[in-house]
């Protein structure tokens, strides 16, 4: 047993400990990283108007009526999915200010505070002037212990009246999560080493090699995991087990998804009889056990990702067809959670360099999976 320990079990245990630990990564991809991080901060901030449309009125002046255009017809907004967003997704606009003036069914934090003054009129004509400064600042890299505790309170307290109207929706839940957890280690290095943590001088290697940014991406792809792992090994837990025996019944759902959405527009798309492949789900049980249950596989071992490079990408792209199946099928949209598997996971800006490199210097510098890179930092 104890040959067996150490000649086997503890160099198995030592590997998935340096795989799944911490990584490091190049200074261009944890820039890339902040700008297309801040760009989805800000489409989830309930700026409104000018910044929900400001690129629709911008692109008018320039093509007028060919954006309007595509937004206009479903089929040419979706063109590029999958396994890219639609168009509207990717435009760099915010959400629409938020109107709601009371506190109907207080959800979380809002049972301790009065959070309507965020749907007061002087409030969301000040928020531009406080938020876009704060991103610019996350987008250089200076400032971060002020910068991101602001926006985490912003964004947390927004969705949080917006959920306190006797609904829930959790479309935002993976950005406040990934906000809250840069904010943790921004505070916890600032106390380290606080000139590095405000910008003020450059991150330098600890012992392991590792830099604070390093962190701050590797915190950000454990807690992108944590929240597929969660809702996979939830759904089992709760239904002791029956969740895989059951989930044809799905087609359950799939019709009364397809009312609500009827009931909340009147739009003709919905509302039809049958609803789309909700019958062939009854017909098909075992087929559709074997279709939901690769689904929750999925998402229960999502932390394979963490292993390398080479399972964050194919994880990343498996997340993005669940999404999309789960839009095709159920009409539940998730496009905040595909964004983020984009930046973290999927990481093109690294494939590309990576593929240039090689192509450049005409050898694999870069073995595919590995993570750790000539240069990086």
């Amino acid at each position: 047993m104890s040959h067996f320990f150490r000649h086997k079990l503890r160099p198995l245990i030592r590997h998935l400990s340096d795989r799944f630990g911490l990584q490091r990564f190049h200074r261009f991809e944890v820039a890339i990283m902040r700008l297309l991080f801040a760009v989805v901060i800000f489409q989830s901030l309930p700026l409104g108007a000018p910044w929900s449309s400001w690129t629709q009125v911008q692109l008018e002046k320039i093509a007028p009526g060919k954006l309007s255009g595509i937004l206009a017809d479903a089929d040419k907004d979706n063109i590029l999915r999958p396994p890219l967003l639609p168009i509207s997704q990717m435009l760099p606009n915010s959400e629409a200010k938020l109107n709601y003036h009371e506190q109907t069914k207080a959800n979380g934090a809002a049972h301790l505070v009065d959070l309507t003054f965020f749907s007061n009129e002087r409030f969301i004509n000040a928020l531009p002037w406080i938020v876009l400064p704060c991103l610019l600042l996350y987008i250089s890299g200076f400032g971060l212990p002020v910068v991101l505790p602001i926006l985490l309170i912003i964004q947390i307290g927004a969705r949080t009246l917006y959920n306190s109207q006797g609904y829930i929706h959790h479309g935002f839940q993976m950005v406040s999560l990934v906000l809250m957890v840069q904010t943790g280690v921004v505070l916890w290095h600032c106390f380290k080493n606080w000139r590095e943590a405000f910008g003020i001088r450059r991150a330098k290697a600890a012992p392991g090699g590792y830099t604070f940014w390093d962190s701050l991406v590797r915190y950000s792809q454990y807690m992108v995991i944590g929240c597929y792992v969660i809702a996979g090994v939830i759904k089992p837990i709760n239904s002791d087990g029956e969740w895989f025996k059951n989930s044809h019944l799905i087609g359950i759902q799939l019709v009364k998804t397809d009312r609500q959405n009827y009931y909340s527009d009147l739009s003709p798309e919905f509302g039809k009889d049958p609803v789309p492949y909700a019958g062939e789900m009854f017909e098909h049980p075992n087929l559709t056990r074997l279709f939901m249950g690769c689904g929750v596989l999925l998402e229960i071992f999502a932390f394979l990702a963490l292993y390398n490079r080479l399972t964050a990408l194919i994880m990343g792209l498996s997340f993005i067809l669940f999404h999309y199946f789960n839009e095709f099928l159920m009409h539940l949209y998730f496009f905040n959670n595909e964004k983020l598997v984009w930046i973290f996971l999927i990481n093109l800006p690294f494939w590309i360099w990576s593929l240039c490199t090689i192509r450049r210097k005409g050898q694999d510098l870069v073995p595919v999976g590995e993570v750790l890179v000539e240069g990086a930092s």
